[in-house]
């Protein structure tokens, strides 16, 4: 009975984080860029019960047969992972010259106050007194980019080439080119707010390339990629978590009437 207690724990409080989990990404379903969350869970070590029973018993101890089984029972769970889905998110037009998705895979590269890069799918950029372009954070883009004063358009095309035409002028000019990051993981890429990720050892090491090359998304401007999270499948989710904790509540409070019924016999 003791050691039910110890099973129902474990899975108390996997289901806690998994439930931790869905509510943080229905919460984002609206959040630009946002990635989901999933729990992978498995089965803790499990332990064997053996048990020798006598078939037949005879004077002689020699001669006995016997026959050995064993049971096999659980000793709880745990989360084995937790994975990051990167699947492409909704694309939607807002008309805005600095809005910028990314249709495939790649993200927007930013940097750090400590020097340092951070990686993003939110393209919702504008820019400061001086032209720098900058994520809604204040990060810089990297390589960094600068609208001239003056500056009555602007256009990027899909390889991330970046436009400006000054004084309403024929020609635009080329201010610079938007790079992108992918990695050969992108999954084990570590979560720092805001909307960002940053290397890790899991994510391996960043490949810059430009936009609309082979296995690099291409850039669609006046537009924002909004979150990949299924609502409907996150409220079954959230729901089939539910009565999993239900039944692990269920499952100690019978554990405890057990318990309380022996110490009773025992008195």
């Amino acid at each position: 009975m003791i050691h039910q207690m110890f099973v129902a724990k474990s899975g108390m409080f996997a289901y806690q984080r998994s439930m931790q989990l869905i509510t943080n990404n229905i919460s984002n379903s609206q959040t630009l860029g946002f990635k989901g969350s999933k729990v992978e869970m498995e089965s803790l070590f499990p332990l064997i019960l053996e048990r020798t029973l006598t078939e037949f018993e005879e004077s002689n101890t020699s001669t006995v047969s016997k026959r050995r089984k064993y049971i096999t029972y659980g000793t709880g769970v745990r989360i084995a992972d937790v994975k990051k889905d990167f699947s492409q998110g909704t694309i939607e037009i807002t008309n805005q010259p600095l809005d910028m998705a990314i249709e495939g895979q790649g993200l927007f590269q930013v940097r750090l106050p400590d020097g340092t890069m951070g990686y993003t799918r939110a393209g919702n950029f504008h820019q400061d007194q001086e032209g720098n372009i900058l994520d809604p954070n204040g990060h810089p883009l990297e390589p960094s980019i600068r609208v001239p004063n003056g500056t009555t358009e602007i256009s990027i095309d899909r390889e991330g080439h970046f436009y400006v035409r000054l004084n309403n002028e024929p020609n635009p000019r080329e201010v610079g080119q938007i790079l992108l990051g992918t990695f050969h993981n992108p999954a084990g890429l570590k979560e720092i707010g805001q909307n960002l990720y940053q290397e890790t050892e899991s994510s391996g090491e960043v490949q810059i390339a430009a936009a609309g090359q082979e296995n690099v998304g291409a850039i669609k401007q006046r537009s924002l990629e909004f979150s990949n999270v299924n609502i409907v499948e996150e409220l079954v989710a959230l729901l089939l978590t539910q009565r999993g904790f239900e039944l692990i509540v269920k499952a100690l409070q019978s554990g405890d009437k057990m318990m309380t019924v022996a110490s009773d016999i025992t008195r």
